[in-house]
């Protein structure tokens, strides 16, 4: 690595952490804001408050780092324009273009790390603070141990539980229908009048099970009891309450994309945040890629200059990003292309801005 390398990545990753924990601290401030009554009406300990925002930070993080990232760009290119250093860079025979490596490198690398991060940080993190405000905070009762009702859990080999009822004290299931699944056509079926679970599997009692080939019935039989070796849903996963595809990690969800698919069920919206789980960090090379070239003409090198474009292009940013995914959950779009417009779209810009500038 050249010293010029060094020295612009030191600039670059000095105002990132800077601008980072500004930001961070600036969405804090305001949500401890609107949200201090709730935490004194509900008399929540400061330590659990602390707990809480320290849940916070994986997902702040993940959400205003491109911005960050942008600023930076702007003001480390920025600055080596407005106090000729990119000048003489240039003069000693090195390009912008060539200038520019370590920084596209950095966006790449910060790229696959927020990926990482979020799948196994902000994910995990957003599921514990979000019990915390619920149980703890707002003192809501914990629904352990509750009768559930009209529960549908898809399984392994295409089996898939329908239960009028489940009681999750006694792991008893009341009016069960279960199906098997395949390319949309039911194989199997059997309706019991109830499910329990017995150390390894369930016991269906008062069964029918019926065989399909196709629309044509193969088999019917009658059990008093049944034992379902073949149903890979445990009492824990019965028990498991719906996530929001957001707050499900990457492989959890495509599972569960598969599953419903088996099923037949529509998987637009699962398949988008999906999506959304790639595109979204990529947004932090691309602006790179955007920033270098407005930052480098002279004009725009000012501070007030780079801070004010740094915030409108990220507001244009997340514009198209949250239009696009309402067009994919209505499938006016494909779920891939309606995330990843807003970045074919600033890559696009950026990469023709990038190559016009003054090398």
């Amino acid at each position: 690595m050249k010293i010029t390398d060094k020295y612009i990545l030191s600039k670059f990753f000095y105002i990132l952490a800077f601008s980072l924990l500004a930001f961070i601290i600036v969405v804090l401030i305001v949500d401890i804001i609107e949200n201090i009554d709730k935490f004194i009406d509900n008399k929540a300990p400061v330590y659990l408050i602390a707990q809480y925002y320290i849940l916070y930070l994986p997902f702040i993080t993940v959400l205003v780092i491109p911005v960050a990232v942008l600023l930076a760009t702007m003001f480390t290119i920025g600055g080596l324009s407005r106090y000729n250093e990119l000048t003489i860079m240039k003069a000693s025979g090195m390009s912008l273009y060539r200038l520019s490596v370590p920084l596209l490198t950095s966006g790449f690398i910060i790229s696959l790390i927020i990926i990482i991060f979020s799948d196994f940080v902000m994910v995990p993190a957003e599921a514990k603070r979000d019990w915390i405000k619920k149980t703890q905070i707002e003192h809501r009762a914990d629904t352990q141990g509750l009768l559930l009702t009209n529960v549908i859990k898809p399984g392994k080999d295409g089996w898939v539980i329908f239960a009028r009822s489940y009681n999750e004290k006694t792991k008893t299931v009341e009016g069960a229908l279960v199906q098997k699944i395949k390319s949309n056509r039911i194989e199997a079926s059997i309706r019991a009048n109830t499910m329990v679970w017995a150390d390894s599997g369930w016991i269906l009692t008062g069964a029918v099970k019926r065989i399909f080939d196709g629309d044509k019935e193969i088999s019917f039989n009658k059990y008093d009891t049944l034992f379902a070796s073949f149903l890979s849903q445990t009492p824990e996963l019965m028990s498991h309450k719906a996530k929001k595809p957001r707050d499900t990690r990457f492989f959890e969800l495509l599972e569960l994309i598969q599953l419903k698919k088996i099923m037949g069920q529509d998987t637009a919206r699962d398949r988008v945040e999906l999506y959304l789980k790639f595109s979204f960090p990529f947004i932090n090379f691309i602006i790179i890629l955007l920033g270098i070239p407005l930052a480098s003409n002279p004009k725009r090198a000012g501070g007030s200059v780079g801070l004010g474009l740094s915030v409108i292009i990220s507001f244009l940013y997340f514009v198209i990003l949250r239009a696009g995914q309402s067009f994919g959950y209505n499938k006016e779009l494909s779920p891939l292309l309606s995330v990843w417009i807003g970045n074919i779209i600033f890559f696009a810009i950026g990469a023709i801005m990038f190559f016009k500038a003054r090398k």
